[in-house]
């Protein structure tokens, strides 16, 4: 069998420098080597190579799926609706699955995870998707416990799959940490990395159950505003930080903006009302008027700049969130609002439920 980096999954080579899985001749004999691309991804915050291609990211999962018993997906909570992409649920309806809903660390402190596990069933539910549901943190370790007994109680193979930057890596890392995987705290984990697309092939790891737990590319989405930028200005959008919000009294002729990337204006509201604006990464929303528009998004210099825009109506109601992948959103509160939506051509929105604050469930 070749030899697979244990960081990404490419397999090892030692003949194409500018290529994954590239490994000087003189490391080869190593028992767990790392590629040179993952090295200077965990050393020096770089990748030069960038990440896989959507259609062998596909092509992998895929061949993971026909190994696999069961499914781990993995999804963002701040990017929720990003990361559940209909051709991704499509992949694993058929295979016992949980859904670990990851960065509970990022919510706000007085949000009951309880609560927002019954707001991810529901969502799961209205997506017409059932799966098990366990809020986890892999950065502070939530709900591992649940997941390992899960993990256990599968008996089988498990694949951990999602969206590219939803923390997957970070999952397997801690999971290989705790007893089922055998406590790997001094050999070699996945590449934990800022960068969307760092795992290029399944690579797996054996648990004390006698079964493997193996890692998969991460699923490339369609519409998120973070995958159109570049590496860098991604890494800005990447939600990483606990979740900031920003109440505004908005009237007709105001608009909420981020610089550069999104701007919401206010075309009538019903009411008196606020709308809020949350932000879990680099960025944040801001208020002005409809008259500084073209100054704040079309005119701004950002490092990427957008080239071409485009413009949708909606109607926001009390207590719905407005979601703009791989960015952030907006919530409407005590009335609605008729709102004009400018954003980089191809990203997504949707409406959901809020996420943050009261809610009425079903």
């Amino acid at each position: 069998m070749q030899k697979q980096c244990k960081g990404c999954g490419a397999a090892i080579q030692s003949s194409r420098p500018d290529d994954y899985g590239y490994v000087p001749e003189h490391l080869l004999g190593d028992e767990e080597v790392i590629c040179q691309r993952c090295f200077r991804i965990s050393h020096y915050g770089l990748d030069e190579i960038g990440p896989v291609l959507a259609q062998d990211s596909i092509k992998a999962i895929r061949a993971g799926l026909d190994w696999a018993d069961g499914v781990l997906l993995v999804v963002d909570l701040i990017d929720f609706e990003a990361g559940l992409p209909q051709e991704l649920i499509g992949l694993i309806r058929e295979k016992p699955c949980l859904v670990a809903a990851n960065k509970a660390d990022l919510l706000p402190k007085q949000t009951p995870l309880p609560e927002v596990r019954r707001w991810v069933k529901e969502r799961l539910d209205h997506m017409g998707f059932r799966a098990e549901v366990i809020v986890v943190s892999a950065a502070a370790g939530e709900g591992f416990p649940q997941l390992a007994d899960w993990i256990q109680d599968l008996k089988g193979n498990l694949l951990i799959a999602g969206v590219t930057n939803v923390g997957k890596s970070r999952v397997i890392a801690r999971l290989l940490q705790m007893r089922l995987g055998g406590g790997y705290r001094g050999s070699q984990k996945p590449t934990v990395s800022p960068y969307p697309g760092t795992t290029v092939e399944c690579s797996s790891w054996e648990l004390i159950t006698g079964f493997r737990l193996a890692d998969s590319p991460g699923y490339v989405p369609q519409g998120r505003l973070s995958d159109l930028l570049c590496p860098e200005c991604a890494r800005e959008l990447i939600p990483d930080h606990r979740l900031s919000s920003s109440l505004y009294p908005i009237e007709k002729g105001h608009v909420l903006h981020i610089p550069g990337l999104a701007g919401i204006e206010c075309v009538q509201v019903h009411g008196e009302g606020v709308l809020m604006g949350f932000s879990g990464s680099g960025v944040g929303w801001r208020k002005s008027s409809a008259k500084h528009l073209d100054k704040w998004l079309w005119e701004h210099e950002r490092h990427c700049s957008v080239d071409s825009w485009e413009h949708k109506s909606i109607t926001l109601q009390p207590n719905t969130d407005l979601m703009i992948h791989g960015l952030g959103w907006v919530s409407a509160r005590k009335t609605t609002y008729d709102l004009r939506i400018h954003l980089p051509a191809g990203v997504r929105i949707s409406l959901r439920p809020n996420l943050i604050g009261p809610k009425k469930f079903r």
